[in-house]
């Protein structure tokens, strides 16, 4: 056949394909039809993929030189070698690939795979028959498809982002954690790690992975402090694998250490996307360093499926815990005021009319559910997905404190932004200062132990599943619960079912118990006229775990259980409430550091009580927030509380 017909000149914008050599000088030539806009297209891609490793030249600038006839050359791309053998079609594609540099399995597979040879010829020939409609989709999917898809960029700016995030972490987590698990704190990790020397001497390191087996208060600070230095130089790019290293194995220490304060769903998220980060950093000196590998594929895609994971998980959880107010719509009407620290955009948010409310519902069940599997995608419906899912989080960033939750997100999208892409968001005239394209293959030995450490991972995420770990026999979770400590792989989903009342809990101490005045707290809803603070990427350890005990102890109210004589009690190992009554009573240094004032600062007060309040933000201007008064603990001496 003759050309494709799409265009035939370079003024359709398609590109001029590559130079064409017309000398022989001993490299193989590539022989395309430089009258078919889909062949320029693609020669233009495989030639910025493959550099000089091949010579070009199309087949109207050979005249008769040939010796393969016109008709042939016509009808398939042909790659002829100097001593004069060539084949043609998907095998002169796929040695492009392999001796080029840009994969070898197509090839591998072309030559030893029953049915792959038949199935790959019949498909060339189908798109050779069809090049007009092959450019135009191929056009809609790829957009500029001369610009081929490289991620040398793309990890830099990935590593690089996750040093922020990490830093942020650190930052925000080392200073709160003498008062959450110091020795002077509300859950002592050296008093656990004591406890379980004695009680369960064989838990070790494997169980129980932290630093904290090895020292006190000092060892916990010089963790997170050599974290946060860690952050820092993988941000500046310096010693990229090391520093990784550093940052996940610093940050699962304080995770395991922290308890309670550190069982959210960002925190073991930063754990397993920055182990992957571990497998995707180069070993080199510096992340710009020219002797630098090609970024591992593998990687980037468990990367993509670990974003596909966190999107699909949140959206399925809503839809399977049967929650009436994700049913109809009506989740939103709530959320804005309910979740545990709103600022003050979220007071707008909730103002929104109903059916916008119910639209934005409906909407994040798109991004949430479908959105994610266009990330599979090739580059223009992976860059849609993208945007979609970065609104979502900027979203919900703009009108609540997850801290820097939505911002790990969001980095994870850079995992499906080539570098074409993201050369998009720099100015054209600045776009050559960075370099891009396709690096050599690490070497064998490493991409083994990447794929394997992926496989491994990939292995442990889908048997824990939700719908598949309750089918997986005995061994195979045993196995698997080895490693959950590690938090290798995570399930992911907030708010399945979504709280349509806000308790808070309101703790006042008196030195005659007649004027009571409350503790003030930095995040954490208290006086009306006063909105709760941006905080991200932030996170006040102590204001969030009082909003899950808030609820707790709501529940036990609606169920009875919650009276005057057990107002003191400790009903769940997760409340914290009773260890910071008790810590308040004492006047605990670390402890009322946490907190933005108390009544009557480091003296320790003579009696405590504590209430429970429903609060809702208020119609009017003149006031924040409105409340309803449920319960109040009968007042106790501080003396009564033992000071450990």
């Amino acid at each position: 056949m003759s050309s494709c017909g799409a265009c035939t000149s370079c003024a359709s914008g398609c590109g001029s394909g590559p130079p064409v050599s017309t000398v022989p000088d001993g490299r193989a030539v590539v022989v395309w039809d430089g009258q078919c806009t889909f062949c320029r297209r693609w020669a233009s891609r495989w030639y910025a993929l493959t550099g000089n490793t091949f010579a070009w030249t199309t087949l109207q600038s050979q005249g008769d030189s040939l010796t393969i006839d016109r008709a042939s050359l016509e009808s398939a791309l042909h790659l002829l070698e100097p001593d004069g053998t060539h084949v043609q079609g998907a095998e002169a594609v796929f040695t492009i690939q392999s001796r080029g540099g840009v994969r070898r399995w197509p090839l591998w597979l072309y030559r030893h795979v029953p049915g792959f040879k038949a199935c790959t010829e019949w498909a060339y020939a189908w798109l050779a028959n069809h090049r007009g409609g092959a450019d135009r989709c191929s056009r809609a999917v790829l957009g500029k498809v001369e610009i081929p898809d490289t991620w040398l960029l793309t990890r830099r700016v990935f590593l690089r982002c996750m040093g922020l995030i990490y830093l942020g972490a650190f930052l925000s987590l080392g200073p709160q954690l003498p008062g959450l698990v110091g020795e002077s704190g509300l859950q002592g990790v050296g008093a656990w790690i004591d406890a379980l020397r004695t009680t369960a001497p064989e838990v070790g390191l494997m169980r129980v992975p932290t630093l904290q087996w090895f020292g006190g208060d000092g060892l916990l600070s010089a963790t997170w402090i050599v974290g946060a230095i860690g952050a820092v130089a993988m941000v500046l790019g310096l010693v990229p694998l090391l520093c990784a290293i550093v940052c996940w194995a610093a940050w699962l220490s304080l995770v395991t250490a922290a308890g309670v304060f550190t069982g959210y769903q960002w925190d073991v998220l930063l754990l397993e996307a920055g182990l992957l980060a571990v497998f995707w950093s180069p070993l080199t000196w510096r992340l710009t360093s020219p002797n630098v590998r090609r970024p591992s594929p593998l990687v980037r895609w468990v990367l993509i499926l670990l974003l596909v994971k966190l999107m699909f998980l949140s959206g399925w959880v809503k839809l399977h815990s049967g929650d009436l107010t994700w049913a109809n719509d009506s989740a939103l009407q709530y959320h804005f005021w309910t979740q545990p620290l709103p600022w003050c955009p979220a007071w707008i948010a909730a103002a929104s009319p109903q059916w916008l409310l119910a639209l934005l519902s409906k909407g994040m069940f798109v991004v949430e559910l479908w959105v994610p599997w266009m990330l599979l995608l090739p580059r223009v419906p992976r860059l849609i997905g993208v945007v979609a899912i970065v609104l979502l989080q900027l979203g919900i960033a703009a009108t609540g404190n997850y801290g820097y939750f939505n911002w790990l997100a969001i980095v994870l999208c850079l995992a499906a932004v080539d570098d074409a892409m993201l050369l998009l968001l720099w100015p054209r005239n600045a776009r050559h200062r960075f370099t891009v394209g396709l690096r050599a293959a690490a070497p064998l030995f490493r991409r083994v132990v990447v794929g394997g450490a992926c496989v491994f991972v990939l292995s442990i995420s889908l048997i824990q599943l939700p719908w598949i770990q309750p089918s997986m026999p005995a061994p195979v979770l045993q196995w698997t619960s080895l490693w959950q400590p590690w938090h290798i792989a995570s399930n992911y989903g907030l708010f399945a079912t979504m709280t349509t009342t806000r308790p808070e809990l309101i703790i006042e101490s008196s030195q005659d118990g007649e004027t009571w005045t409350p503790y003030a707290f930095r995040y954490k809803p208290g006086p009306l006229d006063q909105p709760s603070p941006l905080c991200q990427p932030g996170m006040p350890r102590l204001d969030w775990q009082l909003w899950f005990d808030a609820l707790s102890y709501e529940r036990l109210f609606n169920a009875g259980i919650l009276r005057p004589d057990t107002a003191w009690n400790q009903f769940m190992s997760r409340q914290i409430l009773p260890s910071l009554l008790r810590a308040l009573a004492n006047a605990s240094g670390p402890v009322l550091d946490l907190l933005e004032a108390a009544p009557m600062g480091d003296t320790p007060p003579t009696w405590l009580r504590w209430s429970l309040w429903r609060y809702q933000f208020a119609d009017t201007g003149s006031a924040w927030w409105t409340r309803e008064h449920l319960f109040t603990a009968p007042a106790r001496r501080a003396s009564d509380f033992p000071a450990s």
